[in-house]
């Protein structure tokens, strides 16, 4: 993290995410940081051996579901699916951005900063939180 995103309050961060966002005519949700299937997709994008050579939809769809593996090719594809439209509400939210010419993803900066943010608040504990505000 930059020395301007530690400055930064956990709301000003998350804030801009959790909004729904219009983008060339069609509205896309915003993010519920703390639902089990956005925390889940937001821890891992936080991994750092994303950092480097970021994701494919595969990498992706096998770490959120891991059960996809044994099941059909139709139900794998659902999967498939479902991953491509996280995947475009990541891109419409400005955390990650496509490799060009690659079916590949990265992590943005502002996508970095929201995830390792999340990752640090969910990882203390209440008392430190309220040690903290004391």
């Amino acid at each position: 993290m930059t020395a301007a995103t530690v400055e930064q309050k956990l709301n000003e961060v998350v804030a801009p995410a959790c909004n729904s966002v219009k983008k060339q005519g069609k509205r896309y949700r915003g993010l519920n940081v703390w639902q089990k299937d956005d925390f889940e997709m937001l821890h891992f994008l936080a991994k750092g051996e994303l950092a480097l050579s970021g994701f494919r939809n595969k990498i992706m769809r096998d770490c959120l579901y891991p059960k996809a593996k044994h099941q059909s090719k139709e139900q794998q594809r659902k999967y498939s699916a479902r991953i491509s439209r996280r995947i475009k509400l990541l891109r419409v939210h400005g955390l990650i951005k496509k490799v060009a010419r690659e079916n590949r993803y990265m992590l943005t900066s502002k996508g970095q900063t929201l995830a390792k943010a999340l990752q640090a608040a969910s990882d203390t504990t209440v008392k430190e939180l309220t040690n903290d505000v004391a």
